[in-house]
C-alpha cells in the first residue's frame, strides 16, 4: 500500500468514486469546488491509500485553532472503499494524520462521526479515539 498526497484534477477524478461512498451527495462539480475553496481557505489536504495504481482510501484533513482545543488536526473525512476495509487502511490513514499533527505541533486531532454510524464509531474507539461531545447542528 502506497500513500500520496492528492494534489491534481486528475487525482481528484481518481478518488472520486471513493469519496462518493461516503458523500453521496456531491456530484464531481461540487466536490471539486468544495476542494478547491476548502484548500485555499483552510489549507484542506487530501491523502489517499493506494493498492497499486488502486485508490482504496481517502482521509481529508485541516489544521484548526479554536479555543477549546487550541491547534489541532481536524479530519473531515475518511473512508475506505467497501471491498478494502477492516484490513488497516484507516488505522494507516489515521496514523499519517497523527504524523502531520506532531509535525505541525499540533495539540491533537480531533473529528466528528453520525450519531448513528455505528460502525464508525467502534472503529474509532478502537483505534483509541475517546468519544468527547455531541455536536448540535441547525
Amino acid at each position: 500500500m502506497a500513500i500520496r498526497k492528492i494534489k491534481s484534477q486528475k487525482d481528484l477524478e481518481i478518488i472520486f468514486p471513493i469519496i462518493q461512498e461516503l458523500r453521496p451527495h456531491l456530484n464531481f462539480s461540487d466536490f471539486t469546488s468544495l476542494v478547491f475553496e476548502a484548500v485555499k481557505r483552510d489549507q484542506y489536504e487530501i491523502v489517499a491509500a493506494y493498492d497499486g495504481n488502486q485508490c482504496i482510501g481517502v482521509i481529508g484533513f485541516r489544521i484548526l485553532f479554536d479555543l477549546v482545543h487550541g491547534k489541532h488536526l481536524y479530519v473531515d473525512d475518511l473512508v475506505i472503499t467497501k471491498s478494502f476495509r477492516s484490513k488497516g487502511i484507516g488505522s494507516k490513514l489515521l496514523q499519517y494524520a497523527e504524523q502531520m499533527a506532531k509535525e505541525q505541533n499540533c495539540k491533537g486531532l480531533r473529528l466528528c462521526t453520525g450519531i448513528n454510524n455505528d460502525d464508525a464509531k467502534g472503529f474509532y474507539e478502537r483505534e483509541g479515539w475517546k468519544i468527547k461531545s455531541i455536536v448540535y447542528k441547525k
